[in-house]
């Protein structure tokens, strides 16, 4: 693939080559000018001429003061100016304007000035722009620039008064002259076969880049789908491991109560009509057995409860719950809490925050929402509410899945009521009664 480094050495080959070309023009007019003059042929180069021509020495600092000046704003364009958009742009103006300034200093002598500015452009602004979306521009602006530089003196003295340098070498000796001319047509060759050079090692630099993000994205593709099957595994097997726990707990709790009351009745039956008392003590120890039941069954609930809850009220919880979200995802997650401080039992705060995360999750994974409303009000005396409104794609059809299913279930355990609507996003309304307090 080729280095970026290689276009830079192009470009700074190109900029000595210019240098050396403006320094040899401009060197031209003094030598040759010095030279008739000792030569004492002034009368004859003033007649070729057919006008006064200009001082060389002020052809020689006009055109190298303003060639300076240009390669260090192009110094300052390639390690200064990045990714400033005004800034470049503004950059490139001052680039071109001095190189009008070098081309008129030289007399118009010497035009490849152009194609160094224009090489400085697409180079230093490569990450500024899709040059694929300017190419026909970049052609014909390249295109320009070839008959500028192949534009010799025959053409543009018709519109202006030039000195025309070949004048100035025919004045030299014939061992000299034409050797110089010789250098100078090499000079500008080699600029122009360098500009083309530097355009095709650029298109296949671009084309290269171009492939490269290709292949990244590629792999990236690949990483995240053999991500989301490693996750989907964890997740199948995460939840596979806490179905056997809480299996495992309900045995060894829930289970045991429920064998030991089973047999406490079965022992009731039969002393009911034997013994009345006896049966009583009986039923007496079986309360005892259910009630502690009860506190097994909420055991083994706080454990699988989530961890959030642990440490923080059900508002802090939610919060700092939906934050998370938000950072990890961009989603827009606009959250009011109306439900002052009311004090649910831990069942129910499961069943909000579990539903809660549930439909940010959905909203995310199948709605590719943007933004998610989630208001918890009291409308009645009887009722707590919470809605939640996505502004996803939604669904026509509401198919219930695993998520759904569970919100269902976990609704029904507190005697809650829940409703979904696909139309305009996803919207979810969760209905929970006002808790007993009769069985604390």
């Amino acid at each position: 693939m080729p280095k970026f480094k290689v276009l830079i050495f192009l470009r700074r080959t190109m900029l000595w080559l210019n240098f050396f070309a403006i320094l040899f023009n401009a060197t031209l007019f003094v030598y040759a000018t010095d030279y008739v003059i000792k030569s004492s042929q002034s009368y004859q180069f003033l007649e070729s001429l057919h006008h006064i021509p200009d001082s060389p020495q002020a052809i020689f600092w006009e055109s190298m003061i303003s060639f300076s000046v240009l390669a260090a704003v192009m110094a300052f364009h390639h390690h200064y100016v990045k990714d400033n958009a005004k800034l470049s742009n503004t950059t490139v103006f001052i680039e071109f304007t001095l190189a009008i300034l070098v081309f008129l200093s030289l007399r118009l002598t010497y035009n490849g000035i152009f194609l160094l500015v224009f090489v400085d452009f697409i180079i230093s602004n490569r990450n500024q722009y899709d040059f694929r979306d300017y190419l026909i521009w970049i052609v014909v602006v390249a295109f320009l620039l070839f008959l500028l530089v192949i534009t010799d003196y025959s053409i543009l003295s018709h519109f202006m008064t030039l000195p025309d340098l070949t004048i100035y070498l025919n004045f030299l000796p014939i061992s000299i002259g034409p050797k110089l001319l010789v250098l100078k047509n090499f000079m500008t060759i080699l600029n122009l076969s360098l500009f083309v050079l530097i355009l095709i090692y650029f298109a296949i630099y671009q084309l290269n880049q171009e492939n490269d993000i290709q292949n990244k994205l590629a792999l990236a593709s690949k990483a995240n789908y053999e991500l989301k099957n490693y996750a989907a595994l964890s997740e199948y097997i995460a939840k596979d491991r806490e179905r056997k726990r809480i299996a495992r707990d309900i045995h060894d709790s829930v289970g045991h109560a429920l064998t030991g009351i089973a047999a406490g009745i079965d022992a009731t039956l039969v002393l009911i009509d034997i013994n009345k008392d006896e049966a009583k003590n009986q039923l007496e120890k079986i309360q005892i057995a259910v009630k502690q039941g009860i506190k097994d069954v909420r055991k083994a609930l706080n454990r699988i409860r989530p961890g959030a809850l642990n440490n923080y009220t059900l508002k802090e919880s939610l919060k700092k719950m939906l934050k998370e979200y938000a950072d990890i995802s961009r989603i827009k997650i606009d959250f009011s809490y109306h439900w002052g401080s009311a004090d649910f039992e831990k069942t129910t705060e499961d069943v909000v925050f579990r539903i809660i995360e549930e439909s940010i999750t959905n909203s995310l994974r199948h709605g590719h929402a943007s933004q998610v409303s989630i208001a918890c009000t009291k409308p009645d005396q009887n009722t707590y509410q919470m809605v939640i409104k996505d502004n996803g794609l939604g669904a026509k059809k509401i198919i219930p899945g695993y998520g759904i299913t569970q919100m269902k279930e976990r609704v029904a355990i507190i005697n809650g009521k829940i409703s979904f609507d696909g139309q305009n996003g996803f919207k979810i309304v969760v209905d929970i009664p006002v808790e007993d307090d009769s069985y604390d």
